[in-house]
């Protein structure tokens, strides 16, 4: 009596405990009446031939997304008929399989059964569907043994809305883009890529520039290049500036790097009296501009070396020194040149 009594409550635990795990997703609105019910139960599929039995079980019958089902299918035929069971995988869509079990075949009342059992994750799919696979089997009661197959019948299986419009009013569904912000690492790498592009563009526009200005450099004459950097230098504003040292220093550098390119003479590598004593026996350079370029280097060795600060005057003769010397110079150069061009045409008429 007391063992009746017992096994009456456990009963009665666990059918409140079931309709409790049943009532609380339905109480919080995971899920509808309607669906509830519906996935309660389970689909069952039968088909046969012959004497073969083959019933497929979709649980639950309803596919959600957000739910796993486990597809059983079972195969029933007499002991002298083996049937092989079929490979599934190609033959589902709208699922991955997980996982695979297949049973221990049970003998009874000379019936042999096979069950398979799948479980299924569903995906997004715009079909959800068993499509149909062979049965093979072999008849060992006849002689000799006979091979056969057929197909299944296709299974569409019933598929919940992924939202339920009844249940869910609060959600509003827009098929429009939604913009979703890149994360920080993402935005501070495309800064950083961007910055550097832009450095990198602005580094190839500066050597560009240089290497040009170095050819326009490059196919100046010697007097005309004289003539670039000296208008350069004064637009500096080294005086006003009370730069009159580094003045001096880039004004003598000029004269030195023109007589290098007109005359061949290594004169910025020189000092004065080195340079003096080199041009004193060149017919290049007369008497007159020896004493000149003699005064306006050692002037300018004065202010270099010596911390002498020339007057404002004193500044202006020195740098019409050194245009007036590039300018004659040249001229007299081209004088030079000219004249022996006409040598050479009367030799060569000769």
């Amino acid at each position: 009596m007391v063992v009746i009594r017992y096994r009456n409550i456990l009963k009665t635990i666990n059918g409140w405990a079931v309709a409790v795990c049943f009532l609380i997703p339905l109480l919080t609105g995971g899920i509808t009446a309607k669906d509830a019910q519906a996935i309660s139960k389970l689909r069952v599929e039968d088909m046969s031939k012959g004497s073969i039995q083959v019933t497929v079980i979709v649980d639950p019958q309803v596919i959600r997304i957000d739910k796993d089902v486990i597809l059983t299918v079972k195969i029933s035929a007499p002991s002298e008929i083996e049937v092989t069971m079929p490979a599934m995988e190609d033959r589902l869509r709208g699922f991955i399989q997980n996982g695979m079990l297949d049973k221990e075949p049970v003998n009874h009342s000379g019936k042999i059964t096979y069950e398979r059992q799948l479980l299924l994750t569903p995906v997004i799919s715009d079909e959800y569907r068993l499509a149909p696979f062979p049965i093979v089997y072999v008849d060992k009661g006849k002689s000799p043994a006979a091979t056969g197959w057929f197909a299944s019948k296709p299974i569409i299986f019933d598929t919940a809305p992924i939202i339920d419009g009844k249940a869910n009013k609060d959600i509003n569904v827009s098929m429009q883009p939604i913009w979703i912000y890149p994360p920080f690492k993402t935005v501070a790498l495309y800064f950083l890529l961007f910055t550097a592009g832009i450095a990198g563009l602005f580094l190839i526009w500066k050597l560009l520039k240089k290497v040009r200005r170095q050819i326009q450099l490059m196919r100046m004459s010697p007097k005309e290049r004289a003539l670039e950097e000296l208008a350069e230098l004064l637009a500096k504003n080294l005086v006003e500036k009370s730069l009159v040292k580094e003045f001096y220093l880039e004004l003598t550098m000029i004269v030195r790097r023109y007589i290098e390119r007109a005359h061949s003479i290594r004169a910025p590598e020189q000092t004065t009296e080195e340079f003096l004593a080199a041009v004193t026996n060149d017919v290049r350079f007369s008497h007159e501009v020896i004493t000149r370029l003699k005064s306006f280097l050692e002037a300018a060795d004065l202010v270099k070396f010596a911390a002498y600060h020339p007057e404002t005057n004193a500044i202006t003769r020195a740098t019409d020194t050194a245009r007036g010397y590039v300018e004659t110079d040249a001229a007299d150069q081209d004088l030079r040149n000219n004249d022996q061009q006409r040598d050479n045409d009367k030799k060569r008429d000769k």
